[in-house]
C-alpha cells in the first residue's frame, strides 16, 4: 500500500471485473481511439489488419454453424492484445476523482474512508465508470466485482447499477491482486507461490 494510504486512514477498495473483457472490445471504436491518439497511416492500417479478417463458428454435437465475422475483441495470447485493451481504457481515470489503478483487465478504484459519508465519493465514481463503460460497449460483471474494507469499521456498502437493476457488491477480506494476496487485517500483504498457499499458509511472506 502506498504512502498516501498508510497510517490510520481507512480505505475502501473496489475490484472491478469486465464481462469477457478481451472479447468485447469493439474494433471500430478502438480504431477511433487510436486515431485520436495520433496513430494513423501505415501503423493504423497494420493494426486494423491485425484485428479484422477473423471469423468464428460454433460446434454443437458434431454440427457446425456458419462462419461469421468477428467484430470485437483483441487477440488473447498476443503481445499486442493487452496493449490495445489498455489503450481502449486509457481515458477511464479521467472520469474518476478517486485513485484508480489499471493493469491489463485488472482495474480497481479506492478512496479514504474516515466517516460514512466518504463512501458517497467512491459510489459516485463507480457509477461514472459504469456509465462510461456502457457508452464504449464494455460491460462490468457485477457478480465478480468485489469490495475490500481496511482500516475502518464504517458500514459502507456499494452498488453497481447495470441492466436496469442495482446489485450490491460482495465484501471480501482477502484478494489476490497481481500475484499478491492482500488481506484487510492491518493492511497486511502476502506474496504467494501457489494458489494452495492462501489456505495452507505455506509460502507466504508478510511485509
Amino acid at each position: 500500500m502506498d504512502k498516501n494510504y498508510s497510517g490510520r486512514t481507512g480505505i475502501g477498495i473496489i475490484y472491478l471485473d469486465y464481462r469477457k473483457a478481451f472479447d468485447t472490445v469493439p474494433h471500430r471504436r478502438l480504431l477511433q481511439k487510436l486515431r485520436k491518439l495520433g496513430i494513423n497511416n501505415t501503423l493504423l492500417k497494420w493494426i486494423e489488419h491485425f484485428l479484422r479478417g477473423r471469423h468464428t463458428r460454433v460446434q454443437v454435437n458434431g454440427s457446425f454453424s456458419g462462419w461469421i465475422d468477428v467484430l470485437s475483441g483483441v487477440p488473447q495470447g498476443s503481445v499486442l492484445g493487452p496493449l490495445l485493451f489498455l489503450i481502449f481504457l486509457h481515458d477511464l481515470p479521467e472520469w474518476v476523482k478517486n485513485s484508480m489503478m489499471m493493469f491489463a483487465d485488472d482495474t480497481k478504484i479506492r478512496a479514504r474512508i474516515q466517516k460514512l459519508e466518504d463512501k458517497d465519493s467512491l459510489q459516485h465514481n463507480l457509477d461514472k465508470l459504469v456509465e462510461r463503460s456502457k457508452q464504449w460497449l464494455l460491460a462490468f460483471n457485477p457478480e465478480k466485482c468485489k469490495v475490500m474494507h481496511t482500516g475502518h469499521d464504517q458500514p459502507t456498502k456499494y452498488t453497481m447499477n447495470t441492466e436496469g437493476k442495482g446489485i450490491q457488491l460482495e465484501d471480501i477480506t482477502k484478494e489476490k491482486d497481481l500475484g499478491i494476496w492482500i488481506s484487510n487485517s492491518q493492511g497486511t500483504m502476502y506474496t504467494v507461490g501457489k494458489e494452495s498457499a492462501a489456505s495452507t499458509g505455506h509460502g507466504e511472506t508478510a511485509f
